[in-house]
């Protein structure tokens, strides 16, 4: 019996072992992002003015569904936002690199996986600030009013979908000169809010643009973000999980090749 039981006890303790200083880093990692003012100020405040703005403009309006323009604005603007604040998030690694950090983690027993998924943890919990302050202006300022469950449900749908921008984010940080991480950064978010549909409705670009939308992830994140404001029987993106997924194996695969390029770069 004793001897039946030491495989377990061994292999909970490697498990533990290795998950501890992801645990740290995570937390660490967290607490370190939280205290750059410059993100936080950009991430949480620039969606709620965007939102505001764009609900006093165009809120009044009526979909043709019925659905209340100013709860597609939110979901878009929220999506935006919370889009902004993981790139931000991930690019934030040039600054680890450029500081040296990555030469200490070198020297740690964090593989690049759990590296990778670490740090897309931290923005995930960073980014869900942005949403639920787009979110309280929403209720509070655009008079949106549905069902508990619809709101949790759409704040659930947007930051599940922001899994992939995530580690693009991270992607970025890990691949591109720290010099020009800044200008990337806000190249790739432009692009992917405008033409994933979240600043205008996909609808009103050239057809060339409107095939483009559906293969990228911000068109998603703001699909999915919306679905539970809409009529019921609408049917469920579920393509949209299939191409998040797709996002997100491919640029965890680009972001585990690029920081074990950063490390044994940084090892110089």
């Amino acid at each position: 019996m004793t001897a039946a039981t030491l495989p377990v006890t061994a292999g909970s303790n490697d498990r533990r072992r290795r998950f501890l200083p992801v645990l740290h880093y995570t937390v660490h990692s967290t607490f370190l992002t939280a205290k750059n003012v410059g993100f936080v100020v950009f991430s949480f405040s620039l969606p709620v003015i965007m939102y505001v703005l764009f609900s006093q403009m165009f809120g009044s309006a009526q979909a043709p569904s019925g659905v209340n323009y100013s709860a597609l604005i939110m979901v878009s603007m929220g999506s935006y936002g919370a889009l902004g604040a993981a790139m931000s998030g991930g690019a934030y690694l040039a600054v680890e690199r450029k500081s040296g950090w990555f030469r200490q983690l070198g020297l740690t027993a964090l593989p690049p996986r759990s590296f990778l998924w670490a740090k897309s943890a931290v923005i995930m919990i960073l980014v869900l600030p942005s949403i639920l302050l787009v979110f309280a202006a929403g209720f509070l300022i655009g008079g949106v009013r549905a069902p508990i469950g619809d709101w949790l449900a759409s704040v659930g749908l947007i930051w599940l979908g922001l899994i992939p921008v995530a580690v693009l984010g991270i992607v970025v940080g890990v691949w591109v000169k720290t010099e020009a991480v800044g200008g990337v950064t806000t190249m790739l978010l432009l692009v992917l809010a405008m033409l994933g549909g979240l600043w205008m409705p996909i609808e009103m670009m050239p057809s060339a643009l409107q095939a483009i939308a559906p293969a990228l992830p911000s068109y998603w994140v703001g699909a999915l973000g919306r679905y539970p404001f809409l009529p019921a029987g609408t049917p469920f993106p579920w393509v949209g999980l299939a191409v998040l997924a797709g996002w997100a194996v491919v640029m965890t695969v680009a972001g585990g090749l690029g920081y074990r390029r950063a490390v044994a770069t940084s090892k110089r």
